[in-house]
């Protein structure tokens, strides 16, 4: 297993949702449908006073893994490694610090799913596609199999 690096660390909290949205527009950053209804739930409110947090970033065989398996086999693996998820609206922040992503394949950020409805959206993943920033919702039922590659970004 490899020694887990911080990817990147960055500034959450500190602005109201709606200016964090503007912020996301005026930035040029597209939006799915799934997205918007993440943005309208009680947990996408950001905290009041900024905080710096250090993200990780990994893929299955990073956390020891060497099969697809379930969000929740994810997120406990990693967190017998002292990683932990994030809060919902950390990945909008990371998408306007993120505004140099290489275009490829996305970047899932490990966040608990707002409601127990496996229609309603699971959380965020950002990506370039091209030429394109994006921060799109997923919805995944509890018997998705993540695939090898998948690149999970979590607290530290």
């Amino acid at each position: 297993m490899t020694e887990l690096e911080i990817f990147k660390t960055i500034s959450i909290g500190g602005i109201t949702k709606d200016q964090l949205i503007e912020q996301l527009v005026e930035a040029g950053i597209q939006f799915n449908e799934y997205a918007k209804i993440l943005f309208e739930h009680q947990r996408f409110s950001p905290i009041n006073k900024p905080e710096k947090v250090q993200l990780v970033k990994v893929t299955l065989s990073d956390l020891g893994m060497d099969n697809p398996c379930s969000f929740q086999e994810v997120v406990n693996r990693a967190s017998t490694l002292g990683l932990r998820i994030c809060p919902l609206y950390c990945a909008a922040f990371l998408r306007l610090e993120y505004l140099d992503q290489p275009e490829g394949p996305y970047l899932t950020v490990a966040s608990a799913k707002p409601e127990i409805d496996e229609n309603y959206p699971n959380g965020f993943y950002i990506r370039n596609f091209n030429k394109i920033l994006w921060l799109r919702g997923y919805r995944a039922t509890d018997f998705c199999e993540w695939p090898m590659d998948n690149e999970f970004l979590f607290l530290k």
